[in-house]
C-alpha cells in the first residue's frame, strides 16, 4: 500500500499553492459556487433613479456589501455566495424599501426591482421577496435542488448525486461495467456519462482514476445534511465552466452562521422489512445497515473572549455507514448427474435442451444444399458433444469414408461420443438421437484429472437444469466513515477566505458468486479500499462593489485497491492443480480465470490487483468587472492530474474453453454449452482411421478470428500525469430590463497522457506523423534497443513497423490539438411579466474521459505488455511460437493446453527466449482531436402562479470527435466464414506476427441527440412543492462508453471499407426515448397554525400535526439491445440480425419456464447468409454483416420512493424528526436486458442468440441489492 498525505500536508500544500496564486495577478476561473443579484431602481412614475444606494446584507453572516445605481437605474452584486439576503435600497427624497427573503442559488442570477416612493428616508418600507420562478438572466438548461429538497427526498444510500436525475434531459442508465450506475451516474442530453463534470465549492472533484475503480464518478460525497444546495446544468451553461462535454453537477457544502445550527441522525435497516429480490430463490440475503451522522456549525465563540459573530464561522459533519447485505447471484455449475458420474455423463447438455444442429455431410444420395440448415444433413441434438479426436477434412465430390455420407460443402466432420448399447453405427447413421445413440458419454480414460479437480471447486447446484442452477446470496460488508471540516473568515468588508477539508475512507468486502478459490468473481468483486482526501482553499478580494476577484487552490487524492479473495495466498494455488508458472507474487494468489461457455467463471478475474493512486493539483482565479449594463468576468484555470495504476490484465491468465471443438464444427456455441467438455478432455493424437487432426483441444474460443482464448500478462506500474488549461472571457450584457444577452468565449487545453518516468510506447498503424506503421517508446533509461528482444525487433521489420526510440514526439508520443476555442451564446428575453423565452448554443470540450486500463501507452512493451493469443479455426489446436514445454498425455511441444499456464511465454521482456508473437500493440491517435459538443437550445417559460411554473424547449447536443475503441490490426475485407485449409484472419490483418484487435483509441466518434424538454415547477406554497419533468429524446451515435454501461459489444469491422465506424451509426445504445420524474412533498394540513385543527395545542397537536409525505418517481423507456447473428458468417468480423419486416420482436416481458423473465420472439430475427456459401451474393459489405446496431428496447424502469415524515416541536431550538422511507414501494422488478453482464452479474449463456432455447432470458435486475423494496427507519435531531 502506498502512502497517503495527511490534512496537514494537504493543507500545508494549499497554503503554499494559494501564496502563488495570489502572488499571480493573472484573472482566472469562475464564480461557480457563487450566483449574482441583479435589479433596476424606478420611482412610482416607472423613471429610473441614479445614484440609489443599495445595501446587501447576508441574513445568516451579517456580510454586507453596497453599491449605486447606474445612469439606467441598474445595479449588480457578483459574485454572491449563495444564501437568504435583505437588499436596502435608499435615494434622497424617497423613503427607503427593505426587501427580505432574497434567496440566491447556485449560479443564480437573482432579479430584484425596487420602486421607491417619495418621502422621507426616514421612513422604511419592508417587502418579503417572493423567490423568482422565472429564469430571466440566462439561457442555461439545468435544474437547482435546494437544501430542503436534499435533506428530505428518499435517497436509498443517502447520496445527494442521484437528485440530478430529476432534471429534464437527465436518465439513468442500466447497471454497468464500473458499478457507477449504484452511485448516481447519468447521462444528460444524449451525452456519455464519463463526460459529465463534478464540482465540490468550486472544486474539481472528478474521479481521476483510469476506470473508476472506487465505483463513482467523484471522489468526495459529504452527507446530505452537509449540502447547502447543488445544481445539475445539462446545455448552454457559461464559458464559465470547462471540462465538461455533457452536464455539470455543481455542489456546495454549507457553511456557519451567526447562529449555532446542526442536527444529528440515525437511519436503520433491516432485511426482516424488505421484500426478496426477484432472483433470490434460495433464503433471502441479509440485510443490516446503520447509516448516522451529526452536523454542526455556528460562529467562533469563546465565551469573555472571543466573538466570532459576523467575522469567523465553522462548520463540520461526520457520517459512518456499517453494511451486511446479502447481494443475490445467479449462474451455472455442474449438475449433480455430471458431478457423480465423474464427469462422464454430459447427457443433460442434451435433456435440458431443444433443437438440432446439422453439419455439412448429406443424408440422402441426392445432392444436398449447400447450407447445413437446409435438410436433409447429418443432425445432432442440440448438445451433442462430438469427439476432436474424430475431426478430418471433408471435400465435396468425395465420398466420406468414415461415415459413408457424400459432404455438401468443402469443411471439417467430427463425430459424437457414445456409450454402451448405442445402437448407432457412425457408418451410415444421419440422425442421431439420445435414447438410440446413449449420446455424451465421455470416456473416462479421456478424461484430464487436473480439469475434474478444477471442476470439483464449484458448489453444488441448488436449482434444475443446466443453466442458472445455482444461486447465492453472499454478503457485501461495508465500513464506511467520512467527514468534512470548513472555516470561513469575513477578514474585513473586502477580504475573506475559507478552507475546507474532506475525507472518505470507504473499506469493502464485494462477494462474487462462489468466494475463495473457486471465486467466478467480476472485476467489481473482492476486497477493496477507497480512501478519498480533497483540500479547498478560497481567497476573495473586494476591489469595489463592482470589482471583485475570486482566487482557488484544490487538491484531490484518491487511492483506491482491489484484490481477489486469495491475492494473498501465495502458496501456488494454480500449481496445485498442475498449472505451470503463475507468477506467485504479493497480492496476485489465486487461480487463473477459466472462462468455461455454459458455466460461470471459474477463478478470478482478470485486471485483479488493481491498485490506483490519483491526485489532481488545482489553481484557478476568477477576476468580475461591473460596468454600465455590463458584466465582464474573466478567468484562467491550471490542473495538473497524477495517476498511478497497478491493474495487470491478466496476471495470472485468463484460459476459455467455449466448445469450439466439441461442436459441430462452425455451429454457435452459444447455443450447444459443450465448453465442460472441452475443459475435461486431454488433447491427444487423432484416432487412427478417423481423425486427421492431432491434439486438437484445450482453449479454444468461438469465431476465433476476432476472439483469443489464451491472455498472459506481466506485472508493472506506470505512473502517468496529464496537465489541463483553461481560459475564458464572458460579457452578461442587460441589454434592457427585458433582454440579457450573454456572450462568452472558452479555450482550453487537453494534455496528453504521459508516463513520468518514461515508461510508454505508442503503437500508430498509420496516418501522421509519417503515414506508416510506427512503434513509438519515449526514450528513457529502460528504453533502448538493448531492452528489447531480438524477436520484438525483428518481427516489427518482418512486419514493415517502424520502430522510434526517443523524444521527438514529446512526453505523450502524439500532439494535443491546440485549437479549443469554444464560444458561448445564449439570451433571455422576459416577452411579459409572466412569459420568458431563452435560447442558446455554445461548443463544450472535454478531453478528460476515463477511457480504462487498456488503451493506456503504459501497457506496451516491454513495460506492461500482454499476449492474446487463438487458435487459427474450429479445426487445429492453439500453438503457441517456439514452445519447449510438451503438454500432458505426449501432445506436440507448445499445444495449448490447461496445465501449459505461462510455461511458454517468459515474462523477461529482454530474455532472449522471450517470443514477441502475439503480443498486443496498444494506441492512441497520434494527432489527437479534443472530443466536443455542440449544444442549443430554445425554452419557453410561463409563470402559472406566484409559485407555479411551466417550461417547455427543445434542446439538441451534436458530438464530434468522440473518444471510440475500435482497435487496430483487424483485416481489410470481408472473408469468407470457411477458408482454405491453412488460413485463417492471421493471413489478411497487416500486422501478422502481433495480436489482432489489440486497444487503439482514436476521436472519430460522432453522436446526435434532440429532445423535447418539458417541466413543471411548484416552489413551496400552501404546504406543497413538487417538480415534474418529462423528456421525449432520440439518440444516434456509433460511439460506445467504455465504462458506463453503454457499450454495444464493439465494432464489426472497424477497417472494412464501407463499414468501418459509420457503420455502427444508428439508435444509440444509451437511447431512451421517454422518461418522467415527479418528485415533491406535502405538508398534510392538520395540527397548529394548519388548515385544519389550526388550534390544537398540547397532545391533540403532537398526534395531529407536523406529518408530511414525500415522494420521488422515475417512468422511462428501455435501453435498446444489440442482437447479435446466431452463427458466424465470415471470417475476422462479427455480425449483428437484423429485425425481419413485419415481425413482432416481443418486448414485453412474461416469466418463463423456468422462472426466469424472458423477453424476445427468435422468429422476428435473421442474419445474412454465410459469406462463401453457394448463392451468397450481397449487395454491399455492411449488407454482409446484418442490421444496425440496437435495434430493439430492453426493459424499461418503474419506480416510486415514498417517505412519511413526523416532526415534534420540542422547544423553539430543537426539533425531532420520525421518518418512515419505502424505496420500490410497489417492489416492481426492474430488470437488466438480456445478455447483460457485468458488475458482479453472471450473463445468461445463449441469451442473445435467438437459436438458443435460453433466447431472450432476463437474469439479474438492474439496481440488485437495491431492487426489491426495502424500507427504512429514520430518527433526526434538529438544533
Amino acid at each position: 500500500m502506498r502512502r497517503t498525505p495527511g490534512p496537514w500536508i494537504m493543507l500545508l500544500f494549499l497554503a503554499a499553492a494559494f501564496g502563488c496564486l495570489i502572488a499571480d495577478t493573472t484573472p482566472a476561473y469562475a464564480q461557480v459556487d457563487t450566483g449574482s443579484i441583479t435589479g433596476t431602481v424606478k420611482d412610482t412614475s416607472g423613471a429610473v433613479i441614479n445614484g440609489a444606494r443599495i445595501s446587501l446584507v447576508n441574513s445568516d453572516t451579517g456580510f454586507t456589501l453596497t453599491t449605486t445605481t447606474g445612469s439606467d437605474g441598474t445595479y449588480t452584486f457578483s459574485p454572491v455566495r449563495i444564501g437568504n439576503y435583505k437588499l436596502d435600497a435608499e435615494a434622497q427624497g424617497f423613503q427607503k424599501v427593505t426587501q427580505t427573503n432574497a434567496v440566491v442559488n447556485l449560479n443564480a442570477n437573482v432579479r430584484v426591482d425596487f420602486t421607491l416612493k417619495p418621502g422621507s428616508t426616514e421612513t422604511t418600507v419592508e417587502v418579503t421577496a417572493a423567490a423568482p420562478v422565472l429564469q430571466t438572466q440566462d439561457a442555461s438548461v439545468g435544474q437547482v435542488v435546494n437544501q430542503q429538497n436534499v435533506n428530505n427526498l428518499p435517497l436509498n444510500g443517502r447520496n445527494f448525486t442521484f437528485l440530478a436525475q430529476l432534471a429534464a434531459g437527465v436518465n439513468s442508465p442500466q447497471a454497468d461495467t464500473r458499478g457507477n450506475a449504484a452511485s448516481g451516474a447519468f447521462a444528460a442530453n444524449g451525452n456519455r456519462p464519463a463526460q459529465n463534470n463534478y464540482m465540490l465549492d468550486g472544486i474539481d472533484n472528478n474521479s481521476d482514476t483510469v476506470d473508476f475503480l472506487n465505483g463513482t464518478n467523484y471522489v468526495v460525497l459529504p452527507p446530505v445534511d452537509a449540502v447547502q444546495e447543488f445544481k445539475v446544468q445539462t446545455s448552454d451553461f457559461s464559458a464559465e465552466f470547462g471540462r465538461s462535454g455533457a452536464a455539470v453537477l455543481n455542489a456546495t457544502i454549507k457553511s456557519g452562521t451567526n447562529n449555532f445550527r446542526g442536527d444529528v441522525w440515525e437511519f436503520f435497516r433491516n432485511d426482516k422489512l424488505d421484500a426478496r429480490d426477484f432472483f433470490e430463490r434460495g433464503q433471502k440475503g441479509e440485510l443490516r445497515q446503520n447509516q448516522y451522522g451529526f452536523t454542526i456549525g455556528g460562529p467562533m465563540l469563546i465565551p469573555h473572549v472571543f466573538d466570532g459573530r459576523n467575522k469567523i464561522f465553522f462548520f463540520g459533519d461526520y457520517e459512518g455507514l456499517k453494511r451486511r447485505q446479502g447481494v443475490p447471484h445467479q449462474g451455472a455449475v455442474p449438475t449433480l448427474q455430471e458431478r457423480n458420474s465423474g464427469f462422464t455423463n454430459l447427457q443433460e447438455l442434451i435433456t435440458d435442451q431443444s433443437g438440432t444442429e446439422p453439419d455439412i455431410l448429406c443424408a440422402s444420395a441426392a445432392p444436398c444444399n449447400p447450407d447445413p440448415k437446409v435438410a436433409p444433413h447429418r443432425t445432432f441434438p442440440v448438445g451433442t458433444v462430438l469427439d476432436p479426436r474424430t475431426t478430418r477434412a471433408v471435400t465435396v465430390g468425395t465420398i466420406d469414408p468414415v461415415t459413408g455420407l457424400m459432404p455438401s460443402a468443402n469443411g471439417f466432420v467430427r463425430d459424437p461420443f457414445m456409450g454402451p448399447g448405442s445402437t448407432c453405427p457412425v457408418l451410415g447413421t444421419a440422425v442421431y438421437s439420445l435414447a438410440a445413440c446413449n449420446l455424451n458419454i465421455l470416456d473416462p480414460t479421456r478424461l484430464d484429472p487436473k480439469a475434474i479437480s478444477l471442476l470439483k471447486l464449484y458448489p453444488l447446484p441448488n436449482a434444475a437444469g443446466i443453466s442458472s442452477n445455482f444461486t447465492s446470496s453472499p454478503n457485501l460488508k461495508e465500513d464506511r466513515q467520512s467527514f468534512d471540516t470548513r472555516m470561513d473568515v469575513n477578514i474585513s468588508q473586502k477580504d475573506s477566505v475559507f478552507f475546507r477539508f474532506s475525507l472518505v475512507d470507504d473499506p469493502q468486502l464485494i462477494p462474487a458468486i462462489f468466494g475463495g478459490i473457486a471465486d467466478g468473481g467480476g472485476f467489481q468483486e473482492g476486497n477493496q479500499t477507497a480512501l478519498a482526501q480533497q483540500g479547498a482553499l478560497v481567497f476573495t478580494h473586494t476591489f469595489s462593489p463592482s470589482t471583485v476577484n475570486v482566487a482557488r487552490a484544490g487538491l484531490n487524492y484518491l487511492h483506491t485497491t482491489r484484490v481477489s479473495p486469495e491475492a494473498n495466498t501465495l502458496t501456488d494455488i494454480p500449481g496445485q492443480f498442475g498449472i505451470i508458472g503463475i507468477p506467485q507474487l504479493k497480492e496476485n494468489g489465486g487461480l487463473p480465470a477459466f472462462g468455461i461457455q455454459g458455466l460461470a467463471t471459474l477463478g478470478s478475474n482478470a485486471f485483479l490487483p488493481s491498485d490506483e493512486v490519483s491526485s489532481t493539483i488545482q489553481v484557478t482565479d476568477d477576476f468580475t468587472k461591473i460596468y454600465g449594463k455590463h458584466t465582464f468576468k474573466m478567468g484562467f484555470e491550471a490542473q495538473h492530474v497524477k495517476f498511478s495504476t497497478l491493474q495487470p490484465p491478466w496476471s495470472r491468465g485468463q484460459f476459455n474453453f467455449d466448445g469450439v471443438y466439441t461442436n459441430v464444427s462452425g455451429a454457435s456455441d452459444s447455443t450447444e454449452n459443450t465448453g465442460i467438455a472441452q475443459f475435461l478432455l486431454t488433447p491427444m493424437v487423432a484416432q487412427p482411421g478417423v481423425g486427421t487432426v492431432d491434439y486438437l483441444g484445450g482453449p479454444g474460443h468461438e469465431n476465433p478470428g476476432s476472439n483469443n482464448s489464451v491472455f498472459v500478462s506481466n506485472i508493472s506500474l506506470t505512473d502517468n500525469g496529464k496537465n489541463y488549461y483553461g481560459t475564458y472571457f464572458q460579457d452578461d450584457w442587460k441589454v434592457s430590463p427585458k433582454l440579457t444577452i450573454n456572450l462568452g468565449l472558452r479555450w482550453d487545453f487537453f494534455g496528453l497522457v504521459y508516463e513520468h518516468h518514461g515508461h510508454q510506447a505508442n503503437f500508430v498503424p498509420s496516418g501522421p506523423p509519417t503515414g506508416a506503421p510506427m512503434y513509438l517508446i519515449q526514450a528513457g533509461p529502460d528504453s533502448s534497443t538493448s531492452n528489447l528482444s531480438p524477436s520484438f525487433q525483428s518481427l516489427l521489420s518482418t512486419d514493415g513497423i517502424a520502430l522510434k526510440i526517443g523524444n521527438a514526439y514529446g512526453k505523450g508520443l502524439g500532439n494535443s490539438q491546440k485549437t479549443n476555442f469554444a464560444p458561448r451564446f445564449g439570451f433571455a428575453y422576459q416577452v411579459t411579466d409572466k412569459l420568458v423565452a431563452r435560447g442558446g448554443f455554445g461548443i463544450f470540450y472535454n478531453g478528460f474521459e476515463n477511457r480504462g486500463f487498456s488503451p493506456n501507452l503504459g501497457e506496451n512493451y516491454p513495460f506492461q505488455f500482454n499476449f492474446q493469443f487463438a487458435q487459427p479455426d474450429d479445426n487445429h489446436p492453439l500453438t503457441y511460437p517456439n514452445c519447449t514445454t510438451p503438454g500432458p498425455g505426449g501432445s506436440a511441444n507448445g499445444n495449448a493446453t490447461l496445465e501449459t499456464g505461462f510455461a511458454c511465454t517468459p515474462l523477461n521482456p529482454t530474455s532472449p527466449l522471450f517470443i514477441a508473437s502475439g503480443l498486443a500493440l496498444r494506441g492512441i491517435q497520434f494527432d489527437y482531436e479534443t472530443p466536443y459538443s455542440m449544444s442549443g437550445n430554445f425554452t419557453l417559460q410561463y409563470q402559472l402562479t406566484p409559485t407555479l411554473s411551466f417550461q417547455a424547449g427543445y434542446v439538441t447536443s451534436l458530438g464530434r470527435h468522440l473518444e471510440v475503441f475500435p482497435g487496430s490490426n483487424h483485416v481489410h475485407q470481408i472473408l469468407p466464414k470457411d477458408l482454405p485449409t491453412g488460413q485463417s484472419a492471421k493471413n489478411f490483418i497487416p500486422f501478422p506476427d502481433f495480436g489482432q484487435g489489440n486497444s487503439y483509441a482514436i476521436t472519430e466518434g460522432s453522436s446526435y441527440y434532440h429532445g423535447l424538454q418539458t417541466k413543471a415547477e411548484k416552489h413551496f406554497g400552501m404546504g406543497l412543492n413538487f417538480l415534474a419533468t418529462y423528456t421525449w429524446s432520440k439518440v444516434k451515435s456509433d460511439s460506445f462508453d467504455l465504462l458506463n454501461g453503454f457499450s454495444a459489444g464493439g465494432y464489426r469491422a472497424p477497417d472494412v471499407p464501407g463499414v468501418g465506424i459509420r457503420g455502427e451509426y444508428g439508435l444509440a445504445n444509451f437511447d431512451i426515448r421517454n422518461v418522467f420524474h415527479f418528485s415533491g412533498g406535502y405538508e398534510l394540513p392538520f395540527g397548529k397554525n394548519k388548515r385544519f385543527m389550526g388550534n390544537a395545542q398540547g397532545f391533540a397537536n403532537a398526534v395531529a400535526g407536523g406529518w408530511s409525505l414525500i415522494w420521488s418517481t422515475t417512468l422511462q423507456g428501455g435501453q435498446p439491445i444489440i442482437i447479435p447473428c446466431p452463427n458466424s458468417v465470415s471470417t475476422g468480423t462479427s455480425c449483428w440480425a437484423f429485425v425481419i419486416p413485419g415481425q413482432d420482436p416481443n418486448t414485453s416481458i412474461h416469466i418463463g419456464s423456468n422462472g426466469n423473465p424472458r423477453m424476445l420472439n427468435a422468429a422476428a430475427f435473421a442474419q445474412p447468409c454465410v459469406i462463401g456459401s453457394a448463392g451468397c451474393n450481397l449487395s454491399s459489405p455492411l449488407a454482409a454483416l446484418g442490421g444496425l446496431p440496437s435495434q430493439v428496447p430492453g426493459p424499461g424502469f418503474r419506480r416510486l420512493d415514498f417517505s412519511l415524515f413526523k416532526n415534534f416541536l420540542l422547544s423553539e431550538r430543537f426539533r425531532l424528526e420520525l421518518r418512515s422511507e419505502f424505496f420500490n414501494i410497489f417492489n416492481h422488478p426492474n430488470f437488466n436486458a438480456p445478455g447483460f453482464g457485468g458488475n458482479g452479474v453472471v450473463a445468461i449463456s445463449g441469451s442473445t442468440n435467438p437459436t438458443s432455447t435460453r433466447f431472450g432470458e432476463i437474469g439479474s435486475t438492474r439496481d440488485a441489492p437495491y431492487d426489491p423494496r426495502q424500507i427504512q427507519f429514520a430518527l433526526k435531531l434538529y438544533f
